[in-house]
């Protein structure tokens, strides 16, 4: 189902982050985690995940500023992002979307929703990846006739 797709945790709460780990593998994806800012990006830039679940409160780089450098990185601009926090006003949500974000979820959370919110945006990108493929084909086919 799930084709072996890597999920990257960044999350500073032991419990929080082995709650995480076990519902995404349970789920069929396989997980890297993260338990500060700093590795989180590190293990982004290396590993090229399909998808970042971000805190936005970690100890030596914090979420937004994680969420804003990948997105200007051509390699992982790409990667969709989704945060989950505690920090839940308006504003909050407002600047985790603005700084790149393709989703916001609120701590404490449902591992149904999570879950659901994971495979919809996946889908949408690969959707997209598809669409972006197809009309390259059709541009370099135009060009050969």
């Amino acid at each position: 189902m799930t084709m072996e797709k890597l999920i990257l945790i960044v999350e500073d709460s032991p419990e929080t982050l082995e709650l995480l780990r076990r519902i995404v593998e349970n789920s069929g994806y396989k997980t890297i985690v993260a338990n500060d800012g700093e590795k989180g990006y590190k293990y982004a830039v290396e590993h090229k995940p399909d998808f970042i679940i971000l805190d936005r409160l970690l100890p030596f780089m914090d979420g937004l500023t994680i969420c804003k450098k990948l997105k200007e990185i051509p390699e992982t601009r790409d990667i969709p992002i989704m945060f989950l926090s505690i920090l839940d006003t308006e504003r909050d949500i407002i600047e985790g979307l603005r700084c790149g974000a393709d989703d916001y979820m609120k701590k404490p959370f449902s591992p149904d929703e999570l879950l659901a919110r994971i495979e919809t945006i996946m889908r949408r990108y690969k959707k997209s990846f598809y669409n972006m493929n197809n009309s390259n084909n059709l541009d370099k086919s135009k060009e050969v006739i």
